[in-house]
């Protein structure tokens, strides 16, 4: 961690528990750049779309209260609502309806940036964008769904969808948890910085249920234990909200593996934040990260996950282009299987990584063996060749620091 903050320039808090106890926590860089005030483990952090899984919590506790079913369609609860009929609050949860996620929309009209605006309207801003696909056949990650989720909550409820949070946050013991507002003088909130700027002002009524939550390193722990302990649902519905459907995933919640370890974990990207909650089963630890400068959260907690699982780690370090025989690239062209299978070409005498649907990155060599990616995150992909016939065996691709071997697929 003191190479990440040194080298790769982390600003935020970081914690590992195992079986519920703190072994390492620190916090690293300022929480206030013009005052220079220091980030401690108390700082409170826009955590982005962590709070989906708060969400998920909210919806399935209502559920256990027979106060909405599954099954219920949105329709029920938002009658104009286009094919509403066809998407239930299951689909929401587990982001299969198809609806398309309103942060890939154009601005609109409603300046919900610098504004206020009720969830009602703010959904007529998306509600008319027509479906990715068919509700139920495909995954694709929304922030829409869990915004119509935190809706659902306010119409069962009758109250701000905040104030039911706080009596699930209450029941986990949270004290440093809550809906974020900007204009609310928080104890130690940490200031967001995008490079060497402030982000700019905005509300949270956009981020809102899907996105919109503030917390801390230890009350994260707090609700990773009380969640997956039991103790904000039965045991029966948290099984349900931790079961891997559709896109490996659950209830607000990603459950897959490292490697082979299994975890149950998420994300939140916000401007100024970035952060990952993660758990896993083998040796029952968590590792908690939250960077209040964008910094690449879910890499520093994989890399950290792999300190814990004894995986090879090294420490980031500053890149230094070399040149090589071009003659060496065509021998790490291929497919390289893993989690997922990657592919790297060959352009204008160069070595790329292939993107589906996106723009290839160029891998930059640092040694006739070792390349780095060109597009600045902590990536780097290390080949390891036979020694008799200079055949690519298998590569490394590091991640954050965090090595898991790839293994050369045969040419066709």
């Amino acid at each position: 961690m003191k190479a990440q903050a040194s080298i790769a320039h982390f600003s935020g808090t970081v914690l590992v528990a195992q079986k519920g106890k703190v072994i390492y926590s620190n916090a690293f860089g300022e929480a206030d750049r013009e005052w220079h005030v220091k980030n401690t483990v108390a700082g409170k952090y826009r955590i982005g779309s962590i709070t989906k899984q708060f969400t998920a919590a909210c919806i399935l506790s209502l559920e256990e209260r027979g106060k909405l079913s599954l099954d219920d369609k949105l329709s029920k609860y938002l009658p104009d609502f286009p094919q509403g009929e066809q998407v239930t609050i299951h689909m929401l949860l587990n982001q299969t309806t198809g609806i398309v996620d309103y942060t890939s929309l154009p601005e609109t009209d409603l300046h919900a940036e610098v504004l206020d605006v009720a969830p009602a309207d703010f959904i007529h801003s998306f509600q008319h964008q027509p479906y990715l696909f068919t509700p139920g056949t495909q995954w694709a990650y929304s922030n829409s769904n869990y915004f119509l989720l935190g809706y659902i909550v306010e119409k069962i409820t009758g109250q701000p969808f905040a104030d039911y949070l706080k009596v699930i946050t209450d029941k986990a013991g949270l004290k440093n948890t809550g809906m974020d507002r900007p204009d609310t003088i928080l104890p130690y909130r940490t200031h967001g910085y995008w490079g060497d700027y402030n982000i700019p002002f905005y509300t949270m009524s956009g981020p809102y249920a899907a996105g919109g939550m503030y917390s801390t390193v230890n009350d994260l722990l707090a609700w990773d234990q009380a969640l997956l302990g039991n103790k904000i649902l039965s045991a029966a519905t948290t099984k349900k909200m931790t079961t891997a459907y559709m896109g490996k995933y659950g209830y607000g919640l990603f459950v897959d593996s490292l490697a082979t370890h299994p975890r149950i974990w998420h994300t939140g990207g916000i401007p100024g934040y970035r952060s990952v909650i993660s758990w896993y089963k083998d040796g029952d630890f968590n590792v908690i990260v939250l960077s209040n400068n964008e910094s690449n959260a879910q890499y520093i907690g994989g890399a950290l996950a792999g300190i814990m699982l004894n995986m090879p780690v090294v420490n980031p370090y500053i890149h230094k282009p070399v040149a090589i025989n071009n003659a060496l690239i065509d021998n790490y062209v291929g497919a390289y299987t893993g989690n997922p299978t990657i592919e790297l070409i060959r352009k204008e005498h160069k070595l790329y990584r292939r993107v589906n649907g996106g723009e290839d990155i160029e891998l930059i060599p640092e040694s006739d063996k070792k390349f780095y990616y060109a597009d600045g995150t902590d990536r780097q992909v290390e080949f390891v060749t036979h020694a008799g016939t200079g055949k690519v065996e298998k590569a490394y691709f590091i991640t954050g620091g965090l090595k898991v071997a790839y293994e050369r697929m045969p040419d066709l």
